[in-house]
């Protein structure tokens, strides 16, 4: 992460990514439908968590105290100013009821804010400060 100056990497499958990143929305002419991202890119907050996030210094300000208070087994200080947050074992547990589970309880305890409203389709509204220190 240091060596490319990034402050995400989340790790998972395709299908979770597509899934989380992209939806589809009505076509402007009224025919059909266009896909559209949820979040761009980090700098419009996060569209969920994966099977894996790893979260540098911006991340751990967003987030704050509210790490410390994830379950133990979901949240390993990595050392060096990265986090790793794994709301479930397996990769293969993403979109499943209890992978979709695990992850709404950590975004609950990180700030719903900070993730997107895929219920009412509104982006973060709590964004992390991405600037050079």
């Amino acid at each position: 992460m240091r060596l490319l100056g990034s402050h995400l990497v989340q790790t998972c499958l395709g299908e979770d990514l597509e899934h989380k990143q992209r939806r589809r929305i009505p076509a402007p002419d009224g025919v059909g439908s266009v896909r559209t991202s949820t979040v761009r890119d980090p700098s419009e907050g996060l569209a969920g968590l994966y099977w894996r996030n790893f979260f540098g210094p911006p991340f751990i300000r967003l987030f704050g105290d509210r790490l410390l208070s994830l379950p133990p087994d979901t949240v390993q200080q990595l050392g060096d100013g990265l986090v790793l947050v794994q709301p479930y074992a397996l990769p293969t547990q993403a979109m499943t009821p209890e992978g979709d589970a695990a992850e709404e309880r950590l975004i609950t305890v990180l700030g719903p804010e900070c993730f997107y409203d895929f219920q009412h389709h509104r982006k973060p509204t709590r964004l992390p400060d991405l600037s050079p220190p």
